[in-house]
């Protein structure tokens, strides 16, 4: 297949898709880069404190897209909920560069807001763009919006490494801020082409229409305090997280059952793939907490002299993503015209075994540390696998729902895709604090043993159901063919 015509056809509007993601995505790079020091450094709080915040804000972040997978379709377009979102991460972003406690709970609500509605909703938008039997050019479409996502987070973590050195908040925030005002733009110059299809919301009255979008305003504008609240309580926030994953999970299984046939087969295929990349989000989630703290206090950063800031670490990860995302693409294009079965199962497992290996190389490293500080190639071999973990579990866990999901239901298991990495940022949360200890050093030598426990306990864990998902892969093949 000659590529040039095949990028050709690809449907108008991906191309302002792709730079309004990228734009958008620089917010959540910067708070996931920073959070945690921004709280340790800035407002002082303490390291199990500042874990135990941003995981529940990046719980909140990833629940809040099952909730935009509602109202996405149904109180707002997607293309006007989209905004939505880009206006308030402007206006979090604001606050957040004030530098003082009650400006900074505000802001993370009023970012909740944007980052939470945006992802899900960019990609329905992205999805509507492609007719139910493009299945290849749908695959490529979510794979290079994905490269344009991390092309985003590329650009936020070097962002944030470098106010991070200079310790200027401020400045960086404000920069965040401006990126958002692009985003829109960007949008909006391709409005027309980013019209809901077949929504409920599209085949609504003006007037029904107009009656949704001010109900859907309302209940942003309440949810606002409530996060405020929310953020200030995180025990209650983790566990009515964890609640709110239980019972979407029970909601899915309801629903599976409710259909017959090949449509009960497919959902069930769907629901036990979500279930076995619980784990994988975890060990994803660790990166702006556990992760951040290990690298800025038992890590060696200096390497050949360069001192590296804690943020740009995690462009090891936007960098292999975005060379690798477009090169996944054409290797899964190649494949799917030479094999006859679904190739979802060995994708995720392979993708848990990549996390796995990333995980366990990391206590080897620790043994070998030079005075408790570990070498720096330990940690960047880990954001290597866990980047071809991710390429290997996330973009196809978008782009399945489309081939295995009703209509009706799309948006919904969009939503819960993503709240799968909500319910994962509590549980990270509860690893991380682990990972510090009981004591509150700093020292390495201290904290280097809980740190190598959690991460055998948690490699292992994902070694384990890598295996079992792998043995289940023929039957859940039988059922996608039945």
């Amino acid at each position: 297949m000659n590529k040039t015509s095949f990028f050709s056809r690809m449907p108008r509007g991906l191309g302002s898709l792709f730079a309004t993601q990228l734009f958008s995505t620089m917010s959540f790079a910067v708070l996931y880069a920073t959070l945690v020091l921004y709280m340790k450094e800035q407002l002082h709080f303490s390291e199990a404190q500042s874990n135990t915040i941003a995981g529940v804000y990046f719980a909140y972040n990833f629940a809040l897209h099952l909730l935009s997978g509602y109202f996405g379709g149904r109180l707002f377009s997607y293309r006007g909920l989209v905004v939505t979102g880009i206006f308030f991460q402007l206006v979090g972003c604001v606050f957040l560069a004030q530098g003082e406690v009650d400006a900074f709970y505000w802001g993370l609500a009023c970012v909740l807001i944007g980052t939470g509605t945006l992802v899900t909703c960019l990609n329905m938008l992205l999805s509507q763009l492609f007719s139910a039997d493009e299945i290849e050019k749908r695959q490529t479409g979510f794979l290079w919006n994905y490269s344009s996502m991390n092309i985003g987070f590329m650009l936020g973590f070097t962002l944030a490494g470098y106010f991070q050195l200079t310790v200027d908040y401020h400045t960086l925030f404000l920069i965040t801020a401006m990126n958002n005002i692009i985003a829109c733009l960007v949008l909006l110059s391709r409005w027309k082409y980013m019209r809901d299809k077949d929504t409920i919301y599209q085949r609504a009255t003006r007037f029904s229409q107009y009656f949704r979008t001010s109900v859907g305003l309302l209940g942003v504008l309440v949810m606002i305090p409530a996060l405020y609240w929310l953020l200030h309580h995180t025990t209650i926030s983790g566990y009515l997280v964890l609640l709110s994953g239980i019972l979407v999970a029970i909601f899915l299984l309801v629903i599976t059952f409710h259909y017959q046939g090949a449509e009960r087969h497919k959902f069930l295929v769907f629901f036990i793939l979500l279930i076995s990349a619980q784990i994988f989000w975890i060990t994803y989630q660790l990166a702006p907490m556990c992760l951040t703290l290990f690298a800025k206090n038992n890590v060696n950063l200096h390497v050949f002299g360069i001192q590296i800031a804690p943020g740009w670490i995690q462009n090891i990860n936007s960098v292999a993503i975005i060379i690798g995302a477009p090169t996944l693409g054409v290797v899964f294009a190649w494949l799917r015209h030479r094999v006859k079965f679904s190739l979802l199962g060995v994708q995720y497992s392979m993708g848990l075994l990549m996390s796995t290996m990333g995980l366990l190389i990391l206590p080897i490293g620790i043994a070998f540390s030079v005075n408790g500080y570990t070498a720096f190639v330990w940690l960047f071999f880990t954001y290597i696998f866990q980047a071809i973990a991710e390429l290997l579990i996330s973009p196809v866990g978008c782009s399945m729902i489309g081939e295995l999901i009703p209509v009706r239901w799309q948006s919904i298991c969009m939503g819960s895709v993503l709240l799968n990495s909500g319910v994962a940022a509590v549980l990270a949360s509860y690893f991380s604090n682990s990972a510090l200890g009981a004591t509150g050093s700093h020292d390495p030598l201290i904290t280097n043993p809980t740190y190598a426990h959690t991460f055998y306990q948690l490699g292992f864990i994902t070694l384990g159901v890598s295996v079992i998902l792998l043995l289940l892969t023929p039957w859940l093949n039988r059922l996608m063919r039945e």
